[in-house]
C-alpha cells in the first residue's frame, strides 16, 4: 500500500467536513426534536427527504457535470452544504430546516458524483480499488471524530451553537475542493473496465440496492431493536452488566471504524486477488453470516458475526463504488440512486417486519434472502459477463 494522493486527501476531508452537520442531525436531533418544537413525523421528513431528493438530483448532477463541466459546480455545492448547516443552528422552523434538507439533498448529490469520478479518472487500474479504500476510509474516520467533537459541543454550548459553528468551520472544504481538482489528474487506461455494456451496469445497480437496503437501511435501523430481542435489556460480561443500548452504540461504532481502517486495505487486498471475483465471493459470505446472526443469541458470538458482516460490506461498497465509477458518470449516478432508493425503503421493510408482529431474527433472514438473490445477480454480472467480454477481446 501507498500513500494516497493528495486530491483524494482534500477532496475526502472536504466531504466529510461538510456533511457533519447532516450526520449530526440524525444523532440529535431524535432525542432533542420536542426542544425545536417539533413533531416526530417532522423529525421523520427532515431526516429521510435529503435521501428522498437524491433519487432525482442524482441524474441531474451528473448531466451538469457531463454537459457543462466545470469545477464551479463542485465549489457551489461545497459552499451551499456549508450554508445549509449553519441553517440547521439558526432556525427552528420546520419549513425552513426542510428547504435546509432539501438543498443539502440536491448539494450532495453533486459532491458525490464529483468525488467517485475524481477517485476513477486519476488512478490506474492496478490500484483503483486501493484508491477508493482511503476515499471512503478517510471520510469515515474524519466524519467519526468530527461526530465525536461535535456531540461534546452540544452538550457543552447546546444545539444552535454547535450547528452554526459547524456550519463556519465546513467552509474549510470550499478552499479544499478547489485544490483537490487542481491536484487531481486524468490517467486513461484502456484497460480499466468493469463489468461493462448495459447489463454489466444493471447488475452493479441491482447489488448496490441490494447491499444499501440491508446494511444502511434495515441492518443499521433496526440493530437496537435485533440486539433487544437477542440479548435482552442488558447482559453480563466478566461481572459486569452491559446494556442493550451500550451494545448498540458499540457495534454501531465499530462500523465506522471498520469503514475507516478497513476500506483502503480491502481495497488494496481486491486489486491484487481480482474486485470482481471478491464480490463474488462477498455476496454468498454475507448471505451465509445473516443466517447464521439469526440462529445465535449469546452476545459474543454475536458481535463477532456482525462484525464479519460489516467487514464484507465495507468491501462491497468500496469495490461496487469502484465499478460504477469504471462505468461513467451516468452509471455513477445511477448507481448512487440505487443506493439512496435502498436506503431509504430499508427502514421501512425492517420495522414493517417487526410492526406485523414477526419474530426480530426475521429481518436477519430477510436480508440473508436479499444477499442470496444478490449473489446470484453478483455471479452473472461479475462472472459471465466478464468471461464473455474477455473472449471478446481475445
Amino acid at each position: 500500500m501507498k500513500r494516497p494522493p493528495l486530491h483524494i486527501i482534500y477532496f475526502s476531508i472536504a466531504m466529510s467536513t461538510v456533511s457533519l452537520g447532516d450526520f449530526l442531525l440524525y444523532a440529535i436531533l431524535p432525542s432533542y426534536y420536542p426542544h425545536l418544537g417539533l413533531a416526530p413525523i417532522q423529525v421523520g421528513i427532515l431526516l429521510s427527504i435529503n435521501r428522498w431528493i437524491r433519487l432525482s438530483t442524482n441524474h441531474t448532477a451528473e448531466y451538469c457535470y457531463r454537459r457543462y463541466p466545470s469545477n464551479l459546480w463542485l465549489i457551489s455545492a461545497f459552499f451551499m452544504g456549508s450554508v445549509v448547516t449553519a441553517v440547521y443552528g439558526l432556525s427552528q422552523l420546520f419549513t425552513i430546516l426542510l428547504v435546509a434538507r432539501i438543498l443539502w439533498g440536491i448539494s450532495f448529490s453533486f459532491i458525490r458524483q464529483a468525488g467517485i469520478m475524481a477517485v476513477v479518472n486519476s488512478s490506474s487500474n492496478a490500484r483503483l480499488g486501493e484508491s477508493m479504500g482511503y476515499f471512503h476510509g478517510i471520510s469515515a474516520i474524519w466524519r467519526t471524530f468530527g461526530l465525536f467533537i461535535g456531540g461534546t459541543c452540544h452538550d457543552l454550548f447546546g444545539f444552535s451553537t454547535t450547528l452554526v459553528g459547524l456550519g463556519i468551520l465546513s467552509f474549510v472544504a470550499v478552499p479544499l475542493g478547489a485544490l483537490s481538482q487542481k491536484k487531481s489528474r486524468r490517467i486513461k487506461d484502456k484497460f480499466a473496465k468493469g463489468a461493462s455494456g448495459k447489463m454489466g451496469n444493471l447488475g452493479v445497480i441491482c447489488c448496490g440496492f441490494a447491499l444499501a437496503l440491508v446494511g444502511g437501511g434495515m441492518i443499521m435501523s433496526t440493530l437496537g431493536l435485533i440486539l433487544k430481542a437477542h440479548v435482552g435489556e442488558s447482559f453480563i460480561i466478566a461481572g459486569y452488566t452491559i446494556g442493550v443500548a451500550t451494545l448498540t452504540g458499540f457495534i454501531m461504532g465499530l462500523r465506522w471504524l471498520i469503514d475507516g481502517i478497513g476500506s483502503p486495505v480491502l481495497g488494496a487486498v481486491a486489486d491484487r486477488i481480482g474486485r470482481q471475483r471478491l464480490i463474488m465471493f462477498l455476496f454468498p459470505l454475507n448471505a451465509l453470516v445473516l443466517v447464521a446472526v439469526s440462529r445465535f443469541t449469546r452476545p459474543i458470538p454475536l458481535i463477532f458475526i456482525v462484525i464479519l458482516f460489516f467487514i464484507c460490506s465495507t468491501a462491497l461498497m468500496t469495490l461496487l463504488s469502484t465499478h460504477a465509477g469504471q462505468g461513467g458518470p451516468r452509471a455513477v449516478a445511477s448507481y448512487a440512486t440505487a443506493t439512496d432508493l435502498g436506503m431509504s425503503v430499508g427502514p421501512i421493510i425492517g420495522w414493517s417486519i417487526a410492526q406485523f408482529g414477526f419474530p426480530a431474527n426475521s429481518i436477519f433472514l430477510s436480508c440473508g434472502v436479499i444477499y442470496g438473490i444478490g449473489s446470484v445477480i453478483a455471479f452473472y454480472t461479475f462472472g459471465i459477463v466478464s468471461i464473455s467480454c474477455s473472449k471478446k477481446i481475445r
